[in-house]
């Protein structure tokens, strides 16, 4: 009743670990004191939630658990904005949130293009078998 896998991966679990570590890390780095980088943070959002989206979405089948992956990285990055709200070194910003959900939908794109084909390429090349 969750997220279903791609069939043919070899190693459906091993891609979703490495994107739930990403996706923690996100998390993590979302919630600590920021630095001042001198680049617009709406792009680094734009940016990361493409390809969180872009990862995750070539990892499922193009069905319910579609769906799933795109209001779960919408609610993710909303929730953290929420929570950096609640920080004395953070900000809430509903700018943020747009710029999230804008590189979750824009992320959809690659799971539409010849781009889901490069797990299956990486797997080839690891677990020859």
């Amino acid at each position: 009743m969750g997220i279903e896998p791609l069939t043919d991966l070899k190693k459906p679990r091993l891609w979703f670990s490495i994107a739930y570590v990403v996706l923690a890390l996100v998390g993590v780095f979302s919630l600590i004191p920021s630095p001042d980088i001198g680049v617009s943070d709406k792009s680094l959002h734009f940016i990361t939630y493409f390809m969180l989206s872009a990862g995750f979405s070539t990892l499922v089948r193009f069905n319910r658990s579609m769906m799933l992956v795109i209001i779960g990285l919408i609610g993710y990055g909303v929730l953290l904005e929420f929570l950096q709200g609640m920080t004395e070194y953070r900000f809430m910003e509903t700018y943020d949130m747009l710029a999230n959900s804008a590189g979750v939908l824009c992320g959809l794109v690659v799971r539409l293009s010849f781009l889901p084909e490069w797990f299956r390429k990486i797997e080839l090349l690891l677990f020859k078998t």
